[in-house]
């Protein structure tokens, strides 16, 4: 028996000596203390009763050697599913294109679906300015991590809700821009909150602090400035006693899938069992309608039995206000059965969970003649004329 208490009193220590090392290694790595706030500076920070602002943002930031915008189909589903979904006010594109890439992009010379978007009349083109150093001095290179500070300066004035390229709105999200909260944003991965879309009012505490903790945080790793120091300055504000600076809502509500393989297999993998839905297009042309949401609340318990049925496979989208696909890398999925990238034909098949997320905002775009079946993932752009070429 003594032996025993003793061969548990040895596991106890070294689990104990365990987290302790666990512990260590995170504050070496990270090297960060939960910020501190004061509540006497409360007043500081702007609070408003009014709903979030019915504003969208984007970031597009060109790099130095490229001269043009190269949109995906993707991106024309998440822009066109505000449309449907959040009828915003206003959709703001930061971008730091300078005009003639702006001129191309409208003219169609950038490909189809950089015109499309382009054409959307809510659509504002606001200039942004990345950053290339921190007031710290410390470089910032990578090109999403000048999309980080571009997106969290540039919503600061306006409010509104951000979204990445390959976020996609499912519902309409006025019932949380109208709860009160100053600022919203959702788990993802990892219980980390997820910085590809979040909203807030405009000078909320929570952007306001967030711009300077990324600015103090930022060291050239990948999501220290971003993800962990939202993740770090959220949790602080929803302690916070007696307001409403924060809200953080589940993995499921934004984010339900993540970027690993193990995640973007039974998103993006084709059924080939289940029927083609552009094999059910009625003599009239028109495509079947499948709508993600029931049309109308559940009024008793025996209406669930009435709910359509789905494959075995398929995802229930019903408690998703947003699905972030992390889908930028589409070439790099070639190991996913039948997926070769987020095309109109693979969208309108609704094969694939993506695709039946997002079908109805593919369907409406095929009804009005905006896309065509055959059309690529991605419109090639026109090679650079050489000097001494041209007209």
């Amino acid at each position: 028996m003594a032996l025993r208490t003793r061969q548990d009193n040895i596991i106890l220590i070294l689990s104990c000596l365990g987290t302790a090392l666990v512990l260590y290694a995170l504050h070496i790595t990270h090297n960060l203390r939960a910020p501190h706030f004061d509540p006497s500076s409360y007043s500081s920070f702007s609070s408003s009763n009014k709903p979030i602002p019915n504003i969208v943002h984007y970031v597009y930031i060109l790099s130095e050697n490229t001269t043009d915008f190269s949109f995906r189909f993707s991106a024309v589903l998440s822009v066109c599913a505000t449309l449907k979904y959040w009828q915003p006010d206003t959709i703001y594109l930061h971008t730091n294109a300078p005009p003639d890439s702006l001129a191309r992009a409208r003219s169609g010379e950038a490909g189809k679906w950089t015109q499309l978007i382009f054409s959307i009349p809510q659509l504002t083109i606001l200039p942004a300015e990345p950053p290339h150093n921190t007031s710290r001095g410390i470089p910032i290179k990578l090109m999403e991590h000048k999309s980080d500070f571009v997106r969290v300066a540039a919503i600061r004035n306006y409010g509104g809700t951000y979204i990445d390229f390959d976020v996609h709105p499912l519902k309409d999200i006025a019932p949380l821009r109208s709860s009160g909260f100053q600022a919203i944003a959702g788990r993802q991965q990892g219980r980390m909150i997820c910085s590809g879309v979040f909203m807030t009012q405009p000078h909320s505490r929570m952007i306001e602090l967030w711009h300077e903790l990324m600015d103090a945080w930022f060291d050239g790793s990948w999501s220290k400035h971003s993800n962990y120091a939202l993740t770090i300055l959220g949790q602080q504000l929803v302690a916070h006693p007696g307001t409403k600076d924060m809200l953080i809502v589940e993995r499921d509500a934004f984010a339900p899938w993540s970027w690993t393989l193990s995640d973007k297999t039974p998103l993006l993998q084709v059924h080939r069992d289940q029927v083609s839905a552009l094999d059910l297009v009625d003599e009239n042309g028109h495509l079947p309608d499948y709508p993600i949401s029931p049309s109308s609340p559940l009024e008793h318990w025996s209406d669930l039995n009435k709910l359509p049925r789905r494959p075995p496979w398929a995802n229930d989208w019903a408690a998703s206000y947003m699905l972030h696909a992390f889908s930028h890398e589409q070439d790099n999925f070639v190991n996913i059965p039948g997926f070769r990238g987020i095309s109109p034909r693979y969208v309108l098949e609704r094969r694939s969970n993506f695709a039946r997320a997002v079908y109805p905002v593919a369907r409406e775009l095929y009804e009005m003649g905006l896309i065509e079946v055959d059309d690529p993932v991605k419109f090639p752009l026109p090679l650079p004329e050489r000097e001494g070429e041209g007209g």
